[in-house]
């Protein structure tokens, strides 16, 4: 999550683009959800007639979704496992007023979300939010908390932009020493669009990457939809809201994540009457891909036991 610088799904068509899904066959199936004023595009890896799915939310705003597709080794039999492009940005198409600040509010993340929530066919579902993502699935289990099964966070944003300044400062003391050290190229070299020039500062290791051949691979960055997004966050404040949801909620942070552990106590603290899991993980920055041996068992188990 950086700064570069009443339900109106009026009517909800599908555009679902699905091969019959084999159970466990590990075959991705990839379809269109059309809402009034943009196109989603999704992934889908598993069984959504098992009645279990999860639903990941993508940081940014303004990255694409291709990072996340590795939690689709998560999907199987038992669960389905669907990740997806935020409006304007990768596969998904641009709104029908792009430019219109009203079309990227946290409300539009959210009905965003449900609408991709009923294309899979499941009432409740599970929730995982990275970063801004994290910040969606709150926005999401305040106004739909019915649909909800658990949340898990990882690395998420904070419930406030009082939390949300104080991360990025931190997050710019970390950039600062990488580009003094050389790590990252200065300002004037990074390009508009493309992969984020800033990754190695995401990282607890500068020099880690996506694994190559993974499933899941670095992301797109688009500058023009992290403009339009951040002032809609501008005043927020979720807390009150957060403080009534009795969820079964894993919130997981990464010890060298460089927004700094403040953000993951802020969201703790705010879901005060949840059951809430807090797990820092050492060795590990903002993105569970440094992680995966101390990220996916905890992941598994919490599923395997919220979806019975």
């Amino acid at each position: 999550m950086r700064n570069r610088n009443p339900i109106f799904l009026i009517a909800l068509t599908l555009l679902i683009a699905l091969a019959a899904c084999q159970p466990g066959d590990g075959a991705v199936n990839e379809f269109d959800v059309q809402t009034p004023d943009v196109s989603l595009h999704a992934r889908m890896a598993g069984n959504p007639n098992s009645g279990c799915a999860l639903i990941a939310i993508n940081g940014g705003p303004g990255l694409t979704s291709d990072y996340m597709w590795d939690l689709e080794q998560l999907g199987g039999d038992d669960c389905a496992v669907v990740t997806y492009d935020q409006r304007g940005v990768g596969k998904s198409g641009e709104p029908v007023n792009p430019d219109s600040p009203d079309s990227y509010t946290l409300l539009k993340y959210a009905e965003d979300l449900d609408a991709v929530r009923q294309a899979v066919g499941i009432d409740r579902v599970h929730l995982m939010g990275h970063s801004f993502g994290g910040i969606v699935a709150m926005q999401y289990a305040v106004r739909y908390p019915e649909q909800v099964a658990s949340l898990i966070f990882f690395g998420s944003g904070p419930p406030t932009w009082e939390g949300i300044e104080t991360s990025q400062r931190n997050f710019s003391d970390r950039l600062v020493s990488l580009i003094q050290k050389e790590v990252i190229p200065p300002p004037e070299e990074w390009n508009e669009g493309g992969i984020d020039p800033l990754l190695p500062a995401y990282f607890s290791d500068p020099t880690f990457n996506f694994p190559e051949g993974a499933r899941g691979a670095a992301p797109d960055f688009d500058q023009k939809v992290s403009d339009i997004t951040y002032p809609n966050l501008v005043g927020m404040d979720l807390r009150d809201e957060l403080a009534l949801l009795q969820l079964p909620i894993l919130l997981m942070f990464g010890e060298d994540d460089p927004f700094g552990v403040q953000m993951a106590e802020a969201v703790g603290d705010a879901l005060e009457n949840a059951d809430v899991e807090f797990v820092v993980i050492d060795n590990c920055g903002h993105f569970w891909h440094e992680c995966p041996d101390a990220f996916y068992p905890r992941v598994e188990d919490f599923l395997e036991i919220h979806s019975q």
